[in-house]
């Protein structure tokens, strides 16, 4: 309604305004969030590189080559990064949101973006504790010698998934999990 307008019983009504935003739990919002997903993050790489079996490169001139039997394990190292993103963006979307719910959107709009920081550092952190540059290591080696190959993701949009997922566990904690305000709080005047 209108400030100074006159509802149907006639009495004048004030408009709802809402105050400025305190930014003080928002701040403390966005640092919970960032400080999760940086761990989310740190801990999903760690866990990608110690499950994910990494295929061999085999030195054949100056040239690597990845045997046919080999390249299976390429397509695991993006399933693996698929599966471990898509259960820690699930978890991060609804813990966070249960967690923090004074704010609904701005916490689908936060667990989104911790999820993108999660999976970046994921996909970084990953790589740097992975071995090092295969053609580099088959450089000082003889013909016919094998090295892992380096942990990446070779399906490029697999690092949405994260940040996806959070979104999504996020909108299943509040449409699904989460009981309505009038249910959740017992009436005390009922008796």
């Amino acid at each position: 309604m209108i400030a100074g307008t006159r509802t149907r019983s006639g009495s004048p009504t004030a408009a709802r305004t809402r105050g400025p935003v305190p930014v003080g739990p928002v701040l403390l919002d966005m640092g919970i969030v960032g400080l999760w997903s940086v761990v989310a993050g740190l801990v999903g790489a760690f866990v990608w590189v110690h499950v994910t079996p990494l295929p061999k490169v085999t030195k054949v001139g100056n040239a690597a080559v990845t045997p046919a039997e080999e390249l299976v394990k390429q397509v695991g190292m993006d399933g693996w990064f698929f599966v471990i993103a898509l259960v820690g963006g699930l978890l991060s979307g609804v813990i966070l949101t249960a967690w923090r719910r004074r704010d609904p959107l701005l916490m689908v709009a936060l667990v989104t973006l911790g999820g993108g920081l999660s999976s970046w550092l994921m996909i970084e952190v990953g790589h740097a504790l992975g071995p090092g540059s295969e053609r580099a290591a088959l450089r000082k080696l003889a013909d016919g010698a094998h090295v892992s190959e380096q942990l990446r993701l070779h399906a490029s949009g697999v690092g949405w998934v994260w940040p996806i997922m959070a979104a999504f566990g996020a909108l299943i904690f509040l449409w699904v999990l989460e009981k309505p305000r009038d249910e959740a709080e017992p009436a005390a005047t009922m008796r």
